[in-house]
């Protein structure tokens, strides 16, 4: 990767001799591996190498902004040229502003593998053979594997503002999925599983597609139900897709622009006193953990909800200014091709104390909701939801048969109101992560009364 100080020490130096009253450079470079696998044979390999960087100047309170993937000089000329014409096309807005350094030194993570660099390819192709053959070696009603990926990226950030912020690290990801098919007679079923870590020898391939197996197996001979309201277990997987969701509800600029169910009752308790939801850019091995924010703020770790209660919501400088207050860390961006917004980091539900074993032992008659399908469409304000969805009917403490062919109704702050009881086992999928939650009781549309 190029090393970027010498090219955003040049940037700055032409930023500064500008009228500018703010500038700021982001700088981003990284290198990818894509390998998968069918049927034993490495079906895709693709490496790539991407590196850019983008500005964002002030003058009059005026904002330009430009981003660039050619670090050659004049190329850099013509982007300092391009961000100060920016500033003179835009409309005034006294809440934009840039981070000052912070007192605190730079937290320390662990997140980047060292030895990944100089790992021969032959072994990561065949830790990627390795999650196929473990997909199919766990059930003999396992017969296709559509897709077995092993993904990594080593990356460096690199953010100087005129402040004198100057701030760098640099990071590692590793990452496995599978997608299998399992049949039995006319009968088919898919399954999946992902996982992910900073380093290779920790990602666990076996696993995951031990896992993808085992899913795929459980709803073979899946029926579908009447429409009842009844408990419901919430797998981490399930649980986190959902609190994903949710967290555009904690976003500051969703608040004020009263685009939030959340608007408004800061001091409420409106979940369940068994949830506590925290915000923590700093979690160890978190998928978006990094020690600054993508304009370069500290990451903290932030109490969002405590036992039900709403505590706090996510702010990056812009939207932080807006409210006379500090930056939480939650400045992200979606590439260099746009200036930052809030988003959340490594967003999860606190663990409780029961073994996930005895909140499904607790359920004498309903569903572990093993799939959820177009949660998206949820509404954000509202919070209204109606999805397709699969799973597990329980009866007696025990899954009895596999369910599909419904839908599940309700409203996000009334699910989340609803949990009495959580899993010690939080997982993350993703930057999303949620221990296994009990429901009190969930809306089922099936196929009649």
């Amino acid at each position: 990767m190029i090393d970027s100080g010498p090219v955003v020490d040049s940037i700055m130096a032409r930023l500064a001799q500008n009228a500018l009253d703010a500038y700021e450079v982001f700088y981003t470079s990284s290198k990818g591996l894509t390998l998968e696998i069918k049927d034993g044979v490495l079906d895709v390999f693709v490496a790539a190498e991407n590196v850019g960087l983008s500005i964002r100047a002030l003058k009059g309170q005026r904002l330009g902004f430009a981003y660039c993937t050619d670090l050659s000089p004049g190329a850099a000329s013509d982007l300092v040229d391009r961000v100060v014409q920016g500033t003179s096309s835009t409309d005034p807005d006294p809440f934009v502003g840039f981070p000052s350094p912070s007192e605190k030194a730079q937290p320390l993570l662990e997140q980047f593998d060292c030895d990944l660099a100089t790992i021969p390819v032959e072994k990561k192709i065949d830790r990627a053979r390795s999650l196929e053959s473990a997909a199919r070696s766990s059930d003999q009603r396992i017969r296709k594997v559509r897709k077995a990926g092993y993904n990594e990226t080593a990356g460096t950030v690199t953010i100087c503002n005129h402040t004198g912020l100057k701030l760098s690290y640099e990071k590692t990801f590793v990452t496995g999925s599978v997608l299998v098919v399992a049949e039995d007679g006319e009968d088919a079923e898919m399954g999946w599983d992902y996982g992910f870590s900073p380093f290779f020898d920790q990602l666990d391939m076996e696993a995951i597609g031990a896992t993808a197996a085992r899913r795929a197996i459980s709803m073979l001979g899946a029926r579908p139900l009447t429409s009842m309201q009844v408990p419901a277990i919430l797998p981490p997987w399930v649980a986190s897709d959902v609190l994903q969701v949710l967290s555009a509800c904690f976003m500051a600029d969703n608040v004020q622009k009263g685009k939030s169910i959340l608007a408004g009752r800061l001091g409420e308790s409106i979940f369940s006193p068994h949830v506590t939801i925290v915000d923590d850019g700093l979690y160890s091995g978190g998928m978006a953990s990094s020690p600054f924010d993508d304009e370069g703020s500290l990451h903290e770790r932030s109490v969002l909800v405590s036992e039900g209660i709403v505590q706090g919501l996510l702010y990056d400088q812009y939207t932080a200014n807006k409210e006379n207050r500090h930056s939480t860390g939650n400045a992200g961006r979606r590439g260099i091709t746009a200036p930052p917004t809030v988003q959340s980091t490594n967003f999860y539900i606190k663990s409780g104390s029961s073994h996930p074993d005895e909140l499904l032992s607790s359920v004498d008659a309903g569903l572990m909701v093993t799939d959820i399908m177009g949660l998206h469409t949820a509404d954000p304000i509202s919070g209204d939801f109606s999805v397709g969805a699969a799973g597990l009917w329980i009866e007696k403490g025990e899954t009895a048969f596999p369910v599909k062919g419904v839908a599940v109704s309700g409203n996000l702050v009334t699910l989340f109101a609803a949990v009495d009881g959580v899993g010690s086992d939080l997982k993350f999928y993703g930057p999303s992560g949620s221990p296994t939650l009990r429901v009190s009781d969930l809306n089922i549309a099936g196929c009649g009364s």
